[in-house]
């Protein structure tokens, strides 16, 4: 070690006796590595008075956390001579968590054997903690950043797809069934004389009703490759990947006597209850299939099932 000629021994003493952080000599000789040293630092960051701890293993620093990876770190370090840098959680003498930066070396006789081992304690903890606090607040930012993204994309009042979200899973449906010439299906649900319902029973029966249609047509179609929103006002539209036109007509005509059986008063309808008129289409899609034709097809059929009278499925 080289030092200045007016650098004595008794100053780096007091130098490494005074510093701000923990600084500690244990005994490599001996067979629990007892401490031979701690300067002020260790004192005052720990609790423990030198008196307390030397010709003691360090290891009571580490409360009943002796599972840590670090320490089988550490515990390599000193089996094979070697220096390490490890983040312990290590406890004060009052009980209190600190997080230890510890660095440790060998110190070696001019033999080269390793006769001491130096460490040094920094004490991290608001570091840490402001780390800690930082990846929360990321956290917690990200998870509203996911539920803005789900409330975008919700219909406020049935809690189904919204419009945005329907023509999202349009295109990206509609890709997946090109590749896999896969057949793919198109509802347009449309409410019977809704316009009369409101009048009749007032707006909040009619959001009531909505509610209960959204969720029918909702539990109506929920496989992986079912895609069920709110259209826009009283209309509904569902994209199905992988179901024939006969599956179709199946599943939409259980559609339609599951919305009956809601057996919702309409006194201003035919049927005396709340129906829905159903448009569909079924078809494999070409590389030249557009999502508009699509819509453009069911939306007639939808026109036609509405012509021959409601509360009826057509599918082209």
């Amino acid at each position: 070690m080289a030092l200045l000629p007016d650098i004595s021994a008794s100053l780096l003493a007091k130098a490494v006796d005074q510093s701000v952080d923990g600084i500690i000599i244990a005994d490599a000789r001996k067979p629990d590595l007892p401490l031979v040293y701690v300067n002020v630092g260790f004192e005052k960051m720990t609790g423990y008075s030198s008196r307390e701890v030397l010709g003691k293993n360090c290891r009571f620093l580490q409360g009943e956390d002796r599972m840590q990876p670090s320490i089988e770190v550490v515990r390599e370090a000193v089996k094979n001579g070697e220096s390490c840098v490890v983040m312990l959680r290590n406890f004060r003498k009052d009980g209190s968590l600190f997080w230890n930066e510890f660095n440790m070396s060998p110190v070696r006789d001019n033999g080269g054997v390793v006769t001491h081992f130096i460490g040094v304690l920094k004490d991290v903890t608001a570091r840490v903690e402001m780390l800690t606090h930082l990846r929360q607040s990321k956290l917690a930012l990200q998870n509203a950043n996911h539920q803005l993204s789900i409330l975008a994309l919700t219909d406020s009042l049935t809690g189904i797809g919204n419009r945005r979200y329907f023509d999202e899973q349009f295109q990206s449906l509609l890709s997946m069934a090109q590749r896999g010439k896969a057949p793919l299906a198109v509802l347009m649900i449309d409410l019977d004389h809704f316009k009369r319902y409101n009048d009749l029973y007032g707006h909040q029966a009619g959001d009531d009703c909505l509610r209960q249609v959204g969720g029918c047509i909702a539990d109506s179609f929920q496989r992986p490759g079912d895609c069920a929103a709110r259209y826009g006002g009283e209309e509904f539209a569902v994209i199905s990947i992988g179901m024939s036109a006969d599956e179709l007509q199946q599943h939409a005509q259980q559609l339609c006597d599951k919305v009956r059986a809601l057996n919702l008063a309409h006194l201003d309808s035919p049927c005396g209850v709340v129906t829905v008129s159903v448009g569909g289409v079924a078809r494999i899609p070409t590389r030249d299939t557009l999502v508009v034709s699509l819509l453009k097809a069911a939306d007639k059929a939808l026109y036609q099932a509405k012509q021959r009278g409601r509360n009826r499925v057509v599918i082209s």
